[in-house]
C-alpha cells in the first residue's frame, strides 16, 4: 500500500470515530435538555398555582391524549397535580409543546449541520493532523536513503575526524590545533579555546598544589627538628623542653589554620558551601566586628563610622568572617599604634559598602592586582612570621563574590590601604519571584 493511501485510510478511520463520538454527544445532550425542560415546566406550573404552599411531595399525574399519532398524543397531554386540600389543577401541555418546538427544531438543525460538516470535512482535518507524522516518516526514509548513498563519504569523514583526534593528542601545551582543513576550522577554534582554558586550569591547580606543599613543608620541618631536639636533649633540659613544646604547638596551630582555609576554599570551588541569605543590618555587623577587634587587639587605634539603616541580603556569619579577614590583614601590616578605621555606608545604587582602612605599609601598584591570589603575599617574610598563609583575602573574595558583590582596593605605599566590600542592593519581591521563575 502506498504512503498516500495509508494516510487516507487512517484519516477515514479517525473521521468515523469523531463522527460517532459527536453523534453520541448530541444524543445525550438532547435527552438531558428534554428532561430539564419537562421538569422545569412542571415545577413552574406547580409554583404558580400553589405559591408558598408548594411542597416536593405534591401528588402528580400525566394524562396522555387519546387521538392521533404519538407526537399528537404527547401534544394533547394534560399535566394534573393536587394542592394541600386535595384540589386538582390541570395544565395542558400543548402551549408548552408549541413554544418548545421552534427551539428544538433550531437545535436539531444546528446539530445536523454540525454532523454534516464533520462528515464532509472531517477527513481533511484528520489528514492535516496526520501531516507532521507523514513528514517525519518521509524524512526518516530520506535519511536512510542518504545513508546508503553516501556510505563512502562517511568513511572519509571518519578518517578526517581520527586525524583531528591524533593531532590533539600529540599537541604540546603551547601549541594550537591546525589541520589545514577549512571544513574543520570552526571546530579547531572551539577546541583551541577549550585547550587554552584547560592548560590555564592545570597551571593554576599545579601552582596551588605546589604552594600548599611549600606552606606545609616549613611547619613540618620545624616540628620534626624540635621533635629530634627534644628526643636528644629535651628529656633532661627543662628550658629546651619548654622551647620545643611552644614551637610545636605554634606550628601545629598554623597547620590547622592552613588546612581549615584550604578545606574552605575547596568546598567553595566544588559548590558545597551553602549561604544562609537573610536581610541583615550591615551597620550592626560592623559594630560587632569593631568591638571584637578592640577586645583582641589593643595595640592599634580602632575607629568606626557607620550610617544608620544600611542593609543587605547576606549570610551573617560569612560576611562577618570576611570583615575579620580584612581586619586581621590590617593589623598585620599596620605598625603598633597605627589607626585602623571601619566604615559601613550605603552605596549609590542602594547596596551596602563596608570599608576597612589602615595606616600601614601599603601595597605596591603591581601587587594590588594579585593580593587576592591564593598563597600570594606582597611581603612574604612578614606574612609567614605573623602566621599568615596568604589565603585570607582569597577566602574574603570568595565570600563577597558569592554574595554577588565585589572588592575595591586603594593603596599607597607608606600611607596605607583601604579595602571596600561592595554588596548589591536587596532585590524587591517581584524581582526575586522573576529570578525564581527564570532559574526553573
Amino acid at each position: 500500500m502506498s504512503e498516500s493511501r495509508r494516510v487516507t485510510s487512517t484519516a477515514r478511520s479517525i473521521q468515523r470515530s469523531w463522527l460517532w463520538r459527536l453523534f453520541k454527544l448530541y444524543f445525550w445532550l438532547d435527552l438531558l435538555l428534554i428532561v430539564l425542560a419537562i421538569v422545569g415546566f412542571c415545577f413552574y406550573q406547580e409554583l404558580a398555582a400553589l405559591g408558598s404552599e408548594w411542597t416536593p411531595d405534591v401528588s402528580r399525574a400525566l394524562e396522555m391524549g387519546t387521538e392521533g399519532e404519538f407526537f399528537e398524543r404527547v401534544r394533547g397531554a394534560t399535566y394534573v397535580f393536587y394542592g394541600p386540600e386535595g384540589e386538582a389543577y390541570a395544565v395542558e401541555a400543548a402551549p408548552f409543546f408549541d413554544a418548545a418546538m421552534p427551539m428544538a427544531g433550531a437545535l436539531l438543525a444546528f446539530e445536523a449541520l454540525s454532523l454534516l460538516r464533520q462528515l464532509l470535512f472531517g477527513g481533511r482535518r484528520a489528514r492535516r493532523l496526520l501531516k507532521p507524522l507523514d513528514e517525519m516518516a518521509r524524512a526518516t526514509r530520506a535519511l536512510l536513503e542518504r545513508q546508503q548513498t553516501f556510505e563512502h563519504t562517511s568513511a572519509i569523514d571518519d578518517e578526517r575526524l581520527h586525524d583531528l583526534e591524533d593531532r590533539i593528542k600529540s599537541m604540546r601545551p603551547e601549541e594550537t590545533l591546525r589541520t589545514g582543513d577549512r571544513d574543520l576550522r570552526g571546530l579547531e577554534d572551539a577546541v583551541n579555546s577549550l585547550l587554552t582554558r584547560l592548560h590555564e586550569s592545570y597551571q593554576r591547580q599545579g601552582q596551588f598544589v605546589s604552594d600548599a606543599s611549600h606552606e606545609l613543608r616549613t611547619p613540618i620541618a620545624v616540628i620534626q627538628g624540635y621533635a629530634g631536639m627534644l628526643d636528644r636533649w629535651g628529656k633532661s633540659d627543662e628550658k629546651i623542653l619548654d622551647e620545643g613544646i611552644a614551637a610545636i604547638k605554634s606550628e601545629s596551630e598554623y597547620m590547622k589554620k592552613l588546612v581549615d582555609q584550604l578545606l574552605f576554599l575547596a568546598r567553595g570551588d566544588m559548590g558545597r558551601s551553602r549561604l544562609d541569605m537573610k536581610m541583615l543590618n550591615v551597620s550592626e555587623l560592623v559594630k560587632e566586628v569593631y568591638e571584637d577587634a578592640q577586645l583582641i587587639d589593643r595595640g592599634h587605634d580602632w575607629r568606626i563610622e557607620t550610617e544608620e539603616g544600611v542593609t543587605a541580603l547576606a549570610d551573617h556569619d560569612m560576611l562577618k568572617q570576611c570583615c575579620r579577614v580584612l581586619c586581621d590583614n590590617a593589623t598585620k601590616y599596620t605598625p603598633a599604634g597605627g589607626m585602623i578605621r571601619l566604615r559601613a555606608r550605603r552605596a549609590p545604587d542602594g547596596g551596602a559598602m563596608i570599608e576597612v582602612q589602615d595606616s600601614g605599609i601599603g601595597i605596591s601598584r603591581e601587587d594590588v592586582s594579585r593580593v587576592f591570589d591564593r598563597f600570594y603575599r606582597s611581603d612574604p617574610a612578614r606574612g609567614r612570621n605573623s602566621g599568615g598563609a596568604g589565603l585570607g583575602l582569597s577566602i574574603a573574595r570568595w565570600i563577597v563574590e558569592s554574595h554577588g558583590g565585589h572588592f575595591e582596593v586603594l593603596s599607597r605605599e607608606g600611607i596605607g590601604t583601604r579595602f571596600t566590600v561592595v554588596l548589591p542592593p536587596p532585590r524587591q519581591p517581584a524581582q526575586e519571584e522573576a529570578a525564581g521563575r527564570s532559574s526553573k
